[in-house]
């Protein structure tokens, strides 16, 4: 009996420690940009019809719920901060293996950067990162052995956090159940430089590996991909380096548009639709890159009306 209530203890004394450790790691991680993996988990559309990766390129350009509220579409916010090309091959490998939409959009704009994560953010992907196949695959493929326990248990990344704590780090991540993301902030920008069309240099060729595979992975599972462009303006708005960086991704992303097209995948540089989005530079945007509330919105409808999203 003193035996049985021995292992008794010992199963709930473990099955609390566990319990714990897994609601110290939710607590300690940084919420401000990460939460898409936990509401994807939760995410259980009738029908998928689109999920969106990327980085925040993608999401501070695209709102999933303006989507299902004006159009009806089911759609997804799967882009995280610093997603790279790898990371977002493993994002549509979870999606299709997880939900199998019928589409998947990815925003191209990283086929410009030489690497495969970006230390520190690359938690933002894999915190929360539902338990499957992509997430074995990509945790073995993108980190290194001695670092991979903090990708699978963040508190041991952040547990300095502790004197930085917060309400908001008890509470729920700040976007929608679909992943949207959305801010309010606005600053001045001015329309961003235009790229020849004719001037391309070719992706770095990690990244075009990553490409051809993201590719093939939507083929072999019947699925639409779709590439697109989103517009945006130099970090340092005034520094000349900053705007000769724009358009040497440009010429990248016209190279990503012959790559698309060689292989027959959909590809929409906004860039050069930027006229036609009706983005006001006084009150459209979040920073020089990204999009606020009102920019995300008019590029959203734009992005819709104009069938770049499969619509």
């Amino acid at each position: 009996m003193k035996k049985t209530v021995n292992v008794i203890i010992f199963i709930l004394f473990n099955a609390l420690l566990f319990f714990t450790l897994i609601n110290l790691n939710y607590v300690f991680r940084n919420k401000e940009y990460e939460g898409a993996q936990d509401k994807f988990k939760k995410w259980c559309p009738e029908e998928a019809d689109i999920v969106f990766v990327g980085n925040s390129h993608q999401f501070c350009s695209i709102n999933t719920d303006l989507l299902y509220d004006e159009y009806g579409i089911e759609s997804f916010m799967l882009a995280t901060s610093g997603q790279t090309v790898p990371m977002s091959y493993y994002a549509a490998m979870e999606a299709i293996e997880l939900k199998h939409p019928k589409t998947i959009v990815f925003e191209v704009c990283y086929t410009a950067n030489d690497f495969r994560t970006l230390k520190g953010m690359d938690h933002c992907f894999f915190d929360g990162f539902p338990r499957c196949k992509a997430r074995k695959l990509a945790l073995e493929d993108l980190t290194e052995p001695e670092e991979r326990l903090y990708y699978l248990f963040p508190l041991g990344m952040f547990h300095s956090r502790w004197k930085e704590l917060s309400e908001a780090d008890f509470k729920d991540f700040p976007i929608s159940d679909r992943g949207s993301f959305v801010s309010d902030e606005v600053v001045d920008n001015y329309d961003p430089p235009i790229q020849d069309p004719d001037v391309k240099e070719a992706m770095p060729k990690e990244m075009e590996k990553y490409m051809e595979m993201l590719i093939d992975l939507c083929k072999a599972n019947d699925v639409k991909l779709i590439l697109y462009s989103a517009p945006f303006n130099g970090l340092y708005l005034y520094e000349d380096y900053a705007r000769e960086d724009v358009l040497w991704r440009q010429s990248i992303f016209n190279y990503v548009g012959d790559f698309a097209k060689e292989r027959g995948v959909e590809f929409h540089n906004l860039f050069y639709e930027y006229d036609k989005l009706g983005i006001n530079n006084d009150t459209d945007w979040m920073d020089t890159q990204h999009f606020n509330r009102k920019g995300q919105e008019k590029f959203t409808r734009y992005m819709m009306e104009s069938g770049y999203l499969g619509y």
